[in-house]
């Protein structure tokens, strides 16, 4: 066995084979999701462990830079096939190596572990803590995105849709239900004018709900990507040719993530929401997938909202380690963040702005 570090066509078209079909995958792996960092100047680059010419492990790491500030940051992992321990140390020892060669001041990851049993082989359960002890807890680096746990509707328990539906609470069926009356076309969009209507609608969501969202200039070639290579799907809904809702899904680990969304606020109220995603829990079903991962967080409402698809919540614990390497420029780039941060709305224009 051996580890390299490479972003090589080859090797990325077999990692991304890898995130997408291991249990344990996770969007955040796929290098088309760590290439959208490249429009804040950030660059990446895969850690793999290779066997026979196969990969039986890796990660894929953001390496985020501006003015003389690095870090090295794994929004998710490492993972491998087999939860093997030796493995995982190997894997998990070279991030701070690495970090400290590449002159990065800061490293961090983020490994999927919960005590929750119930869905364990898309993250892990049981691992020796020792494998951490060169790392402090805690996520001093904010900027890239990692994930907190996933909202799980499980799908291998149903033989057919309409057992999926009566499932859920009342409510939500008799919704689901009211939504297919209200005779709404469903779209499964490719070409690039009809994604960025749904993004804008999306966005405008975003603002009205006081919450951020990437605008579509940065985000729109990650988006284009993933939908033309089929790891992603953008799903509308229409009325009288007129959009009325979207939502944005990632396939990795052997089920699909809700990114993002947005609906139309309109009276009478469409039900596009609750349409859109049992659209998101029929593909899933359909390509025999082991479940649907709706996403944990959003407001009460929206958490509630969630709840109602008979969801189980399985929240990452004590995920997200770290090592400084460069005491003093980090100190610096702290206390460099705390006052420039009030200044911007946004940190992303910030470190835009700032890009190599």
């Amino acid at each position: 066995m051996e580890i390299i570090f490479t972003k090589d066509s080859d090797y990325k078209k077999k990692w991304n084979d890898f995130v997408l079909n291991n249990d344990r995958g996770s969007h955040l792996l796929l290098t088309d999701w760590l290439q959208s960092y490249k429009n804040y100047g950030f660059d990446y680059e895969l850690c793999l462990a290779i066997e026979n010419e196969e990969i039986i492990a890796g990660y894929g790491a953001v390496i985020a830079k501006f003015l003389f500030f690095k870090f090295y940051i794994i929004p998710y992992g490492p993972i491998d096939k087999t939860a093997n321990g030796g493995v995982l140390k190997l894997l998990i020892d070279a991030i701070a190596v690495r970090a400290k060669k590449i002159k990065a001041c800061y490293c961090q990851f983020n490994f999927p572990m919960s005590s929750n049993a119930s869905f364990s082989n898309h993250y892990y359960q049981s691992i020796d803590e020792t494998l951490f002890k060169n790392y402090k807890k805690g996520n001093l680096f904010k900027f890239v995105y990692s994930s907190n746990g996933l909202n799980w509707i499980d799908l291998k328990k149903y033989t057919t849709e309409e057992e999926i539906l009566i499932d859920f609470k009342s409510t939500v069926r008799r919704d689901i239900r009211s939504a297919l009356r209200k005779e709404q076309e469903i779209k499964f969009l490719t070409a690039e004018t009809d994604i960025k209507q749904a993004y804008d609608l999306c966005l405008e969501n975003a603002k009205n709900g006081n919450y951020s969202l990437r605008d579509w200039a940065s985000f729109k070639e990650t988006i284009l990507k993933l939908v033309q290579n089929d790891k992603a799907k953008f799903i509308a809904a229409y009325k009288d040719n007129e959009i009325k809702g979207a939502i944005f899904l990632v396939k990795s680990g052997n089920y699909y993530s809700y990114i993002l969304g947005g609906t139309k606020k309109e009276k009478p109220d469409l039900l596009t929401g609750h349409l859109l995603q049992w659209e998101a829990i029929k593909l899933s079903f359909n390509e025999n997938l082991d479940g649907y991962n709706i996403s944990l967080g959003g407001s009460d409402g929206v958490k509630e909202f969630k709840s109602n698809f008979n969801t189980t919540a399985v929240d990452y614990i004590d995920t997200k380690y770290f090592v400084v390497i460069n005491a003093i420029i980090f100190k610096f780039f702290l206390f460099f963040e705390e006052k420039v941060r009030p200044l911007k709305k946004n940190i992303a224009k910030i470190l835009s702005v700032l890009k190599k």
